[in-house]
């Protein structure tokens, strides 16, 4: 039984521009963006060459480096075996990859770890500019880290050397360069440009430097802080009635959308805080199960048949649904939401094993809720679940 109240403040977005090298159909860059109740992490790679080679060793380092950082538990310890790797491979026949790793904790506070990568850029409200690195060895290679603290309207530019070696061969001798790259991206953000648009910008700038047509694999990302939006579903009595008081005023002190999903559920909602349960949606209907009322909440549903439907069709666009229901909006609150928290009882219910519940296709809390998890996660949205 997990008694946690801990809150997710903010919800880091992912804005990615990618062009492969002119002649190319496949970009030899990687980036991947995996999120977690306790962090954000972001990778960028860039295989050596280009085309399909340079893919390959890409997506190679980027998933080593995921599966290291989730093995040792640790970002350090995954890069230093990554670049031991990248070491042997200067004098072996393996893939070379440079990357960029950044590590945003749900507080904000981020390390990023850069290994033959150009300099990452901090964006700021109203400024865009390079921090100063740190360089250190790790696995005989020298590694640059930066350290701080992003707030919502705050973020961060990962770049590939496409980006900062723009122009060579026309008409700059060195290149963009990061410098360059950061002053104009200051430039914009001065003028109001978002992070979404300000990704697009140094993209495009870049581009215009070899007549829109890359000379090299060129990506930019930027990584957006911005204040959470939390949906948090209640769904299920708790295993032991006594937790019923705790469990409800829990659920009800936290940040966000507020959604009570269940018939018993609700009857413990409103006992517990002594409000009346009202009726807003009865309907004959399969595809229509019951909605209800309680004040303080946004959304009040049946449980299992209403989880049930919404699984089958998140993802879906919402012009295409039929008719509003609490499998709608429910629906679609979760495709709106950038952290959503079930606070899930695990007291047994008899009905959910029934065989006419089996019969229709309707899973149990304990296994539709996972799935949902699953594919949840899949659409960049941060999960967790808390059990009593």
């Amino acid at each position: 039984m997990s008694k946690t109240t801990e809150t997710h403040e903010i919800y880091i977005e992912d804005i990615l521009c990618q062009g492969s090298k002119r002649g190319k159909r496949v970009c030899g860059d990687y980036f991947l963006c995996e999120r977690s109740p306790e962090s954000t992490i972001s990778i960028l790679c860039d295989g050596l060459g280009s085309g399909i080679k340079a893919n390959l060793a890409a997506i190679m380092c980027a998933s080593r480096l995921k599966e290291a950082i989730r093995g040792e538990g640790s970002l350090y310890k995954a890069c230093r075996h990554v670049a031991e790797s990248m070491h042997r491979a200067r004098t072996e026949d393996i893939p070379f990859s440079a990357f960029t790793v950044a590590n945003i904790l749900k507080d904000g506070q981020y390390t990023v770890l850069s290994y033959e990568m150009p300099p990452p850029a901090l964006i700021t409200k109203n400024q865009v500019y390079l921090p100063e690195q740190r360089f250190f060895s790790m696995g005989h290679e020298v590694v640059a880290e930066i350290t701080g603290r992003l707030r919502p309207g705050e973020g961060l530019l990962l770049v590939t050397d496409g980006v900062t070696q723009a122009g060579i061969g026309h008409g700059r001798a060195y290149g963009w360069t990061a410098e360059a790259m950061a002053t104009y991206a200051d430039r914009m953000r001065k003028q109001g440009v978002s992070d979404a648009r300000l990704a697009e910008c140094v993209f495009q700038e870049a581009g215009s430097f070899s007549d829109q047509g890359f000379h090299d694999d060129t990506t930019v990302a930027a990584l957006s802080c911005r204040k959470a939006n939390a949906l948090n579903i209640l769904t299920g009595p708790p295993s032991v009635r006594g937790l019923d008081d705790t469990y409800v005023r829990q659920f009800s002190a936290l940040e966000g959308t507020k959604v009570v999903c269940g018939s018993s559920t609700a009857q413990i909602v409103s006992r517990v805080l002594d409000r009346t349960i009202t009726a807003r949606q009865l309907s004959g209907s399969y595809s229509q199960p019951p909605m209800y009322g309680i004040d303080g909440f946004d959304l009040v549903t049946e449980g299992a048949v209403t989880l049930n439907q919404v699984y089958n069709i998140l993802g879906e666009d919402p012009e295409t649904f039929d008719e509003y229901s609490g499998v709608t909006d429910l629906c679609e609150r979760m495709q709106e939401a950038d952290v959503i928290r079930f606070y899930v009882g695990d007291a047994v219910n008899v009905n959910h094993a029934t065989i006419s519940m089996k019969q229709v296709g309707v899973m149990p809390r304990a296994v539709i809720i996972p799935l949902l998890e699953e594919k949840l996660r899949d659409m960049g949205k941060v999960v967790c679940q808390v059990h009593w």
